[in-house]
């Protein structure tokens, strides 16, 4: 939800009727909000920033009394659109960082803590004048570390940001040369804003479209809402390739922070597709709007914290790792690295091979625990090499069909029977000509589902390098329904 200054009172009070006791007990010039009739009448036209003034206190302090209700009362996220106002003060000598850290933690627990939320905004400006992104990642990171959980952060993570917002709107992000992961991730942001902007375009000003034109807003809406989606492949690669760098650096609550709203996002994401399905005109409205907002916030949290502190703090060889990983991954609404940046490192991805361990492509495993995992996998595993005799086989003990040691080295045709001979062979001689490179098949024996795949294994080159069989008893598989994610394990 986004509260503004210009934010009904009447509309605040209908949807969260709690806001009438509150905002009485809060200032007594509100009390009148108990009188229904009042509240139908001068609620109506009376905004945040009109019934601040008769209320005679600041419009920022009430949209964060407001906010502070609505998130402790619903668990909502809220975000807050401040009303123009002055950034850090001119003149402010600088403090030492410490004492920079020590002030700004100080102002976070106050805020935390219910105090008004102006008389901070003036300690912040007074005390510490500006910040840098550096210094909010640290101050998470303590505040983490001293035992405030990431949900609390994640929580008032709106309220911070509006309490630095003046002063991180006025530092600029550094350049990045084309091709650069930054770059990449601020053109899927640039893109993100369009889509935002045309989606609230098709809405207009009005929360709440007339139920005529609901029909033909909602295709265009449908479209639009899709193509935004996009941006959760950008989500991954953060969560995937910068958190795991910013952890190597010892700085792992920005991420764990910003993955939880992410996730936020994501069910937010869901719910209005599916309150769009149903073509709800008012909830569909609302559900939008909640929507765009959490994604112009995430946009703003990226530019003015997360992507200027990770140019600060990452190596040339950490963006070298992140620009390969980014390819693996992918990327938002089609978007791809331009340019020619490349890493100074000459191969980001190399790691100096260690005694005992097998080097793998993604990294470097004790050989026990190598022959573990192929034996723990759910799946039955052989390997048939490039001259057709079998070389290894995975002895675990949920093994669908029967192995022992004496079939490595045999011919895989002597493995099978007479009648099948033939397809083996036809399915081998297609993987070396290139001309498949899997073959599938599932099988009813004694009251399983057997599901079988022959894969043939190429290297980078693409030379042939020999089939791997998977066998999976899939009985359980096929019975599952509905779902159940990882926080419902028991």
């Amino acid at each position: 939800m986004l509260l503004t200054k210009d934010t009904s009172i009447y509309t605040l009070t209908t949807e969260y009727p709690f806001l009438i006791d509150s905002l009485a007990t809060h200032n007594k010039s509100f009390e009148k909000l108990k009188n229904p009739l009042l509240r139908q009448t001068e609620g109506r036209v009376a905004s945040v920033e009109k019934a601040a003034g008769m209320g005679n206190e600041s419009v920022l302090s009430l949209l964060l009394f407001i906010a502070g209700e609505i998130m402790v009362n619903t668990g909502e996220s809220v975000e807050i659109a401040p009303p123009a106002g002055k950034g850090a003060q001119v003149g402010v000598t600088k403090m030492p960082e410490q004492e920079r850290l020590a002030a700004l933690k100080e102002i976070i627990k106050d805020l935390h803590a219910g105090v008004e939320f102006s008389k901070l905004q003036d300690k912040f400006n007074k005390t510490v004048g500006d910040i840098t992104p550096q210094e909010i990642a640290k101050l998470e990171q303590t505040l983490v570390n001293e035992g405030l959980p990431e949900t609390e952060i994640k929580k008032m993570c709106h309220l911070h940001a509006a309490l630095f917002q003046s002063a991180l709107e006025e530092q600029q992000m550094p350049q990045v040369a084309p091709g650069h992961p930054v770059h990449t991730y601020l053109k899927e942001n640039a893109q993100a804003k369009k889509l935002v902007a045309e989606i609230r375009e098709v809405l207009g000003a009005d929360k709440e479209p007339a139920e005529s034109e609901w029909p033909f807003m909602l295709g265009r809406l449908n479209f639009l809402t899709q193509e935004l989606a996009g941006i959760q492949t950008h989500y991954v690669r953060k969560e995937n390739q910068l958190f795991p760098l910013l952890e190597k650096h010892d700085l792992s609550a920005p991420g764990k922070v910003m993955w939880e709203v992410h996730d936020d996002i994501r069910k937010k994401f869901r719910r209005t597709q599916e309150i769009l399905a149903d073509k709800n005109r008012l909830d569909g409205s609302a559900a939008l709007h909640d929507l765009t907002d959490e994604v112009d916030e995430m946009i703003r949290k990226e530019e003015n914290i997360l992507l200027p502190m990770c140019l600060q703090l990452l190596t040339e060889e950490d963006w070298g790792r992140c620009r390969l990983g980014d390819d693996e991954i992918g990327y938002s609404f089609g978007i791809t690295p331009e340019g020619t940046w490349t890493a100074a490192t000459a191969n980001p991805t190399e790691t100096s091979a260690r005694p005992g361990l097998v080097d793998l492509s993604t990294g470097q495993l004790p050989q026990e625990v190598v022959d573990a995992i192929l034996c723990n996998l759910p799946v039955d595993v052989s390997f048939v090499g490039p001259d057709d005799r079998v070389a290894y086989y995975s002895d675990s003990a949920h093994r669908i069909f029967p192995r022992s040691a004496a079939v490595i080295g045999r011919e895989v045709k002597n493995c099978h029977p007479s009648k099948s001979v033939h397809m083996v062979t036809e399915i081998l001689e297609a993987f070396k000509r290139g001309d498949r490179d899997k073959a599938e098949f599932w099988l009813e024996l004694g009251g399983k589902f057997i599901h079988i795949q022959y894969l043939a294994l190429k290297n980078k080159q693409g030379t042939y390098l020999g089939c791997l069989e998977v066998g999976q008893d899939a009985t359980h598989l096929r019975s599952l329904t509905g779902q159940r994610r990882l926080l419902e394990w028991e």
